[in-house]
């Protein structure tokens, strides 16, 4: 509660609240978008964001928004990778007792769905929408997934999601910008894309059956 109250007081201190005026918005967008050390800074923050189990989805519509489509999803792919691999690297060597106990009730499962096929395992649950981004870096490291296989499963399991979300974002900002049909048509698009991704697993799990 300290915590939450503290982040509010903040934000309305830095004016985040006046970012839901419409014209507000797109002229922060447009001011932060001239700063010389926007990529880098974006890209620190992702990361550190993910390391310590922050939520990933706002960088992810934040990097849509302010970056576009295609250059915002390469940022947020790599701010995303890189935070997931020391998220994982933090949580296996540091502190599995204090990453055991943030998983909460859900720590065995967890564990026991990531360890149970290694790479296939983990990448089922990076294409799962539902999954909790920053939990899962904790429970792979927990349950013992090998750093190659979580690595690589991590990097391939994260690009659809990633895609859709900035793709979600910029049309949000496109919509909010003035192009309002347009927009309504891609965050569709999108919303149908997410729906879709949650039965990626589904349809791989039976692939392997059917063999």
């Amino acid at each position: 509660m300290l915590v939450l109250t503290a982040a509010a007081l903040l934000a309305w201190k830095l004016g985040a609240f006046e970012l839901l005026d419409r014209r507000t918005l797109l002229a922060t967008i447009r001011e932060v978008r001239s700063h010389r050390l926007l990529v880098p800074t974006f890209v620190a923050a992702y990361v550190v964001a993910v390391t310590f189990g922050l939520p990933a989805s706002p960088f992810t519509l934040a990097g849509g928004a302010l970056f576009g489509v295609w250059r915002g999803f390469l940022l947020n792919w790599l701010g995303a990778s890189l935070g997931a691999f020391l998220a994982f690297l933090f949580a296996g060597s540091l502190c599995k007792e204090a990453c055991r106990a943030l998983l909460g009730r859900r720590a065995e499962t967890m564990e026991r769905l990531a360890a149970e096929h290694g790479f296939l395992g983990t990448l089922r649950l990076r294409l799962l929408p539902v999954v909790p981004f920053s939990l899962l870096n904790f429970a792979a490291a927990l349950a013992g997934v090998r750093r190659r296989e979580y690595l690589a499963a991590t990097v391939l399991g994260i690009i659809p999601g990633t895609a859709v979300y900035t793709y979600f974002a910029d049309s949000l900002l496109q919509g909010a910008a003035g192009a309002g049909r347009h927009a309504l048509v891609r965050v569709s698009m999108a919303g149908a894309l997410l729906l879709a991704l949650s039965f990626v697993p589904s349809l791989l799990r039976r692939g392997k059956r059917s063999p």
